[in-house]
């Protein structure tokens, strides 16, 4: 399996079993520039949750994602082995009900079955249960196998509720960092104060990797081969454009109940139902 792996043994360890870990990354002047940018490139706080990604001008988005790597990519790398840096987005949540983000995994960028994609995500102010830290399902990235792009509906969307309840924030100070596999179950509540939480996540895979896409048509999972690019290059609802497929398969995509998150998810076993006893057995105690 082509994973990536810091420095520090410890934190490769987390990463590979719990699906995230947290480390410092940035200095002071270092958040305030990237502040900079995102301030001086957007005249009005946007509304809900935004990502510079969503934006129509191409162009722009790679140029902010390049000016923003200029900053980070040293400072990235020099807490890692075997890392590659895919370009990334200022993302920002407006206080409010549009600013929630529901419960999901992010799309695979690798086949999953040879190796693991992973956001870096870095607050640029404090985050908490006030202002919509992140909240994740710890070692949910290892429970089971999906594949994740359009028109693949979350197998867990329609019990969020339950799953909540077994979901912890992720309360990080500006300028710490959070390796998390695309693969882990996570959500965001929305932002209860005045201000605009701003932070800059990027896309990382292990070197070698080889870039993957994925999209689901009914119960066919179609594979095409990615670039680093293709997400600067072309809208999130604009499909494989440009892509070659490499191949097609069944699979079929069900939501779980309650029960089977809980088999699956927290390692519960089903409950036996012992047969009803008859009369004469209630009686007499007979097995």
């Amino acid at each position: 399996m082509n994973r990536v792996n810091f420095k520090s043994p410890e934190l490769t360890e987390r990463l590979k079993v719990d699906g995230y870990a947290t480390f410092n990354l940035l200095r002071d002047h270092d958040i305030e520039a990237l502040t900079s940018i995102f301030n001086e490139n957007h005249s009005s706080t946007p509304e809900g949750f935004y990502a510079t990604t969503h934006l129509d001008d191409k162009k722009k988005r790679k140029t902010l994602s390049d000016q923003a790597m200029s900053i980070l990519s040293c400072r990235i790398e020099s807490h890692f082995e075997n890392i590659e840096l895919l370009g990334g987005a200022f993302i920002s949540k407006s206080p409010g009900e549009k600013g929630i983000l529901p419960l999901h995994q992010d799309w695979n960028l690798v086949n999953e079955k040879h190796a693991r994609s992973y956001n870096l995500w870095i607050p640029l102010v404090d985050v908490d249960e006030v202002n919509g830290a992140m909240r994740i399902l710890v070692g949910s990235h290892s429970k089971q196998e999906t594949y994740r792009g359009p028109n693949v509906p979350p197998v867990l969307y329609s019990i969020s509720n339950e799953v909540d309840q077994h979901m912890v924030s992720l309360n990080m100070k500006q300028g710490e960092a959070v390796l998390y596999d695309h693969a882990l179950w996570h959500s965001s509540p929305k932002n209860q104060t005045d201000k605009l939480r701003l932070a800059f996540v990027l896309g990382v895979v292990p070197k070698e990797a080889d870039l993957k896409y994925y999209q689901q048509n009914g119960d066919t999972v179609e594979e095409y081969a990615s670039h680093s690019n293709f997400f600067f290059e072309n809208d999130r609802d604009s499909g494989p454009k440009g892509l070659s497929l490499l191949r097609s398969f069944n699979y079929p995509n069900s939501f779980l109940s309650k029960e089977q998150f809980e088999e699956v998810y927290l390692g519960k076993d089903k409950l036996k139902q012992e047969p009803k006893k008859g009369f004469f057995q209630k009686l007499f105690g007979t097995k």
